[in-house]
């Protein structure tokens, strides 16, 4: 009896080995490694998911509250207004870490944008659940603008 609880709690490991390894697999293949040479004969890298989000090796601020909003915009507003303040230093790192090679007028408006509907969001964020759920979704969507001008700055390396 002994022997079979034994063998059936090893099957049981065993069995979610696998199934972690499959899940981790899954997740490295969700990303692809993307390279573009720049002018100046560096080569940067960046990470694209099959769901077309980015991801940057010299940029954490970015790759920071890219995730960060992408957890906020899956919970439920009382859960993800506990979280709007964690926001703050992702936020405010964007300006001051982008990479040279992302850095152009359109850009910088976009993180302008972000930063001006978060302070706005930090400075409503007690008034009622409409209003934060409101603010919430235009700081998204400002969010959204910087990926899409990001895609297309990424673009015009490639061409």
């Amino acid at each position: 009896m002994k022997v079979i609880k034994k063998m059936t709690a090893v099957l049981a490991i065993t069995g979610l080995l696998f199934v972690s390894c499959d899940k981790a697999k899954e997740k490295n293949e969700d990303f692809k490694v993307m390279k573009i040479e720049l002018a100046d004969g560096n080569t940067v890298n960046y990470k694209m998911s099959t769901d077309g989000s980015l991801s940057f090796d010299d940029w954490d601020g970015f790759n920071t509250a890219n995730n960060e909003l992408r957890e906020i915009e899956n919970l439920d507003l009382e859960t993800s207004t506990s979280r709007i303040e964690n926001l703050s230093g992702s936020i405010a790192s964007l300006r001051g870490t982008i990479p040279s090679w992302l850095k152009n007028e359109e850009v910088m408006e976009d993180i302008d944008d972000i930063e001006e509907e978060y302070k706005k969001l930090l400075a409503e964020k007690n008034e009622p659940a409409k209003n934060v759920k409101q603010n919430l979704e235009e700081l998204i969507e400002k969010f959204d603008d910087l990926r899409e001008e990001l895609q297309e700055t990424i673009d015009k390396y490639k061409s």
